[in-house]
C-alpha cells in the first residue's frame, strides 16, 4: 500500500514537473518574441529613418547649392555630414541586427542592448556639441549673411533656420527615445525573467 502510493506520489511529481517544464517553454518564448517585436519597431526602425533622412538630404542638398541656397563648401559638408552620422548610426545598430532573439541568450541579448543603449546616447551627445551645433551656425551665416536679399535684418533670416533645426530635433529625439526606451524594456524582462545577473557574477 504504502509503494503504491509512494509511485502515486512520484507519478504526480513528474506530471508537475513535465508542466511547469511546458509553461517555462510558453513564458520563454512569449518574452523572446516580446524583445523581437520592441527591437523590429523601435530599435531597427531608428536605423531606416536615419536612412530616410539621408537619402533625402543627398537629394536636396546638391539641388540648394544648384539654385543658389548654399554655397558649395557648406554643401559638400553637410553631405559628408550625413554620410558620416549614416556611417556611425550603422555602426551602433550592427551587433543588435546580428542578434537572432529566438536563440540567442539571454546573456548575449542582454550585453548588446546595454552596448546599444550607452553608445546610442553617447552618440546623441556628442554629435549635438561637435556636428549639429557648428552645422547649425553656418547654417544660419549662410542664409542671413552670405546671400542676404535686400539687406534685411540678419538675425530675422536665422529664425527659419533654428526653427526648422528645433522642429527636426524634436522628431529626431523622440525617435531616439522609443530606441533607448526600447532596449531598456528589453534589459529589464530579462531581469525580471531572473537568473542573467547571477549568471553574469
Amino acid at each position: 500500500m504504502e509503494e503504491m502510493n509512494f509511485e502515486e506520489m512520484r507519478n504526480q511529481f513528474a506530471i508537475l514537473k513535465e508542466q511547469l517544464n511546458k509553461q517555462e517553454i510558453v513564458n520563454d518564448r512569449l518574452l523572446r518574441e516580446s524583445m523581437k517585436t520592441k527591437s523590429q519597431q523601435n530599435i531597427n526602425q531608428s536605423k531606416t529613418r536615419v536612412w530616410v533622412a539621408a537619402f533625402l538630404c543627398v537629394i536636396l542638398f546638391p539641388l540648394s547649392y544648384l539654385n543658389n541656397v548654399w554655397s558649395l563648401p557648406f554643401a559638400l559638408v553637410s553631405g559628408l555630414i550625413v554620410i558620416f552620422c549614416v556611417v556611425c548610426t550603422s555602426l551602433i545598430h550592427r551587433h543588435v541586427d546580428k542578434l537572432d532573439f529566438m536563440k540567442d541568450d539571454f546573456i548575449t541579448v542582454a550585453r548588446v542592448m546595454a552596448k546599444f543603449k550607452r553608445q546610442y546616447d553617447n552618440w546623441l551627445h556628442y554629435a549635438f556639441p561637435v556636428i549639429i551645433l557648428p552645422w547649425v551656425i553656418w547654417a544660419c551665416y549662410e542664409n542671413a549673411w552670405r546671400r542676404n536679399p535686400g539687406g534685411a535684418n540678419p538675425w530675422m533670416m536665422c529664425i527659419p533656420i533654428i526653427v526648422g533645426v528645433a522642429i527636426g530635433a524634436i522628431i529626431g529625439y523622440h525617435f531616439h527615445r522609443k530606441a533607448v526606451n526600447a532596449a531598456q524594456d528589453i534589459l529589464d524582462e530579462i531581469e525580471e525573467k531572473g537568473g542573467v545577473s547571477n549568471e553574469n557574477n
